[in-house]
């Protein structure tokens, strides 16, 4: 009973909020020699709960202090077009219409133009076997350890999760790239919610099987190390930031910038909170500034 409601909650982390706006968002104009910016990309970008009141439309972006918003204003953009929808997949941003509940978003991409200066994307756990793997880990009791660590069935089930959303991946930054040939284009990585730790009920895994999740997501995230290797674009390892920063699901209010299952500050589920959308905006920023532009 508990691993199923284990399951339910991780699944409405990754499904429940499956709607999107097909209205984009634009910050007020600033300096008008900042950037202009365009974020493309899921949930992981648009903020779902952080701050509900700006949820203007089904695609729950925290518009006001999702890592957008943020970077938008630490920068001076002047302008900001922010696409970025809950349960959007790579080919919502590449080719396909995204149901919003009323009618279909365009292609995130359709956003980009070629004088755009600033790309930031966070996509790939849609479609992904984040859940299926994360809930052979599910501990239903403080103590429980499932092993998962030495399951061949999670660990075939991340090998195949990571090959099929390497290729699709790949393919949406290649046509960032060439649609956008100017921009700086930032991948920012999934993880940053488990550590070598464990917390439950906030993290349910065993101690043994936290270590195994967060090499996982490390696995997972080699997919985006690869694709800037590959195209010249710039990854943000907000992972690692958080992790050996102190900063995961089960870090204390203050220091914690990724929420559990059960989240202790307002975010979805195993996303990050608005400390982690600071951090996540301010990495981008120090890149871009360091590189003169």
């Amino acid at each position: 009973m508990f691993r199923r409601r284990i399951a339910a909650a991780v699944a409405a982390a990754c499904s429940f909020f499956a709607v999107a706006s097909a209205a984009p968002a634009h910050a007020e104009p600033g300096d008008t020699a900042g950037p202009t910016y365009v974020a493309l990309g899921d949930s992981r970008a648009s903020g779902p709960l952080i701050a509900a009141g700006d949820h203007r439309d089904t695609c729950l972006r925290s518009s006001s202090v999702n890592y957008p918003a943020k970077l938008a204003s630490e920068l001076g953009a002047s302008s900001l077009v922010d696409v970025t929808c809950s349960a959007a997949k790579p080919a919502h941003v590449l080719d396909t219409p995204q149901f919003v509940g009323t009618g279909f978003a365009p292609p995130q991409i359709e956003a980009l133009a070629p004088d755009t200066d600033l790309v930031t994307l966070s996509i790939g756990g849609g479609g992904s076997n984040h859940l299926p793997v994360s809930v052979r880990c599910a501990a239903p009791v403080p103590g429980a350890d499932l092993r998962c660590r030495d399951n061949p069935d999670a660990e075939r089930l991340a090998v195949e999760g990571i090959e099929k959303m390497a290729r699709e991946v790949d393919e949406v930054v290649g046509a960032i790239v060439a649609k956008a040939p100017h921009a700086q284009v930032y991948l920012v990585s999934h993880g940053g919610t488990v550590g070598d730790r464990a917390c439950w009920p906030i993290l349910p895994v065993s101690d043994g099987d936290a270590p195994w999740l967060r090499e996982y997501f490390d696995r997972f995230n080699d997919i985006y190390v690869r694709a800037a290797a590959k195209y010249g674009v710039h990854y943000i390892d907000i992972a690692t930031a958080a992790v050996e920063g102190g900063h995961d699901a089960c870090a204390d209010t203050g220091d914690r910038w990724f929420e559990g299952i059960i989240p202790r500050s307002p975010a979805e589920p195993s996303h990050p909170n608005e400390l982690g959308m600071a951090a996540i905006a301010d990495m981008i920023a120090r890149d871009y500034a360091g590189r003169g532009e």
